[in-house]
């Protein structure tokens, strides 16, 4: 990205900091309810550390992405509009349910939808503008972190499943999926 902005989405920046928003808020309500002597607990606080981790990192990548001026383009516009019919959605069915938008699968819905309306249309970025501004490190590093953060909500819930950690862990599942499809993407066009 230093050297070309070729396939990147700001918009994707966007969604994916959101993402790991939710995600920090379902790990650390996570760890508010595990009893701090319990044996998971400090793995359940690490899952706070890493996605304050991602937060931060995230951040740090838009504003990188501001800096070296990437344009918002057509696509952006029709991931935001996706993304956020997802989420009017998922606040209807929330009224209508009665669930609160607190509720750990809402949020996990919503951040599935932040993770992957943008990676599919990172594919479509990738595929219309080339994929200059990414890197096959970028990629497999995407990879590597997603199954790192699964296998650490695997370890996390070893004695037992917590609703928020659980939520948590099918986000990052579909996030794996759809970052899968981004990196198909990458690997086919140029």
């Amino acid at each position: 990205m230093f050297e070309s902005v070729e396939g990147v989405s700001i918009g994707f920046f966007f969604c994916h900091g959101m993402f790991a928003f939710l995600n920090l808020s379902l790990s650390m309500v996570a760890l508010r309810e595990t009893d701090k002597g319990a044996e998971d607990y400090p793995v359940k606080k690490q899952s706070v550390h890493v996605y304050t981790m991602w937060v931060a990192f995230l951040l740090l990548h838009l504003g990188i992405a501001s800096w070296q001026k990437v344009g918002w383009k057509l696509i952006d516009t029709t991931t935001i509009i996706v993304v956020m019919t997802g989420f009017v959605g998922i606040v209807l069915f929330s009224l209508i349910k009665k669930v609160p938008l607190v509720n750990p699968w809402i949020k996990a819905t919503t951040a599935i939808f932040l993770k992957c309306v943008p990676q599919v249309t990172l594919a479509i970025v990738i595929y219309q503008y080339g994929k200059g501004g990414l890197s096959g490190v970028w990629i497999l590093f995407g990879h590597i972190t997603i199954l790192t953060r699964i296998a650490h909500l695997w370890v996390s819930s070893r004695k037992g499943w917590n609703k928020n950690t659980l939520a948590s862990f099918v986000s990052e599942v579909f996030n794996e999926i759809s970052w899968i499809v981004a990196t198909v993407a990458f690997l086919v066009f140029d």
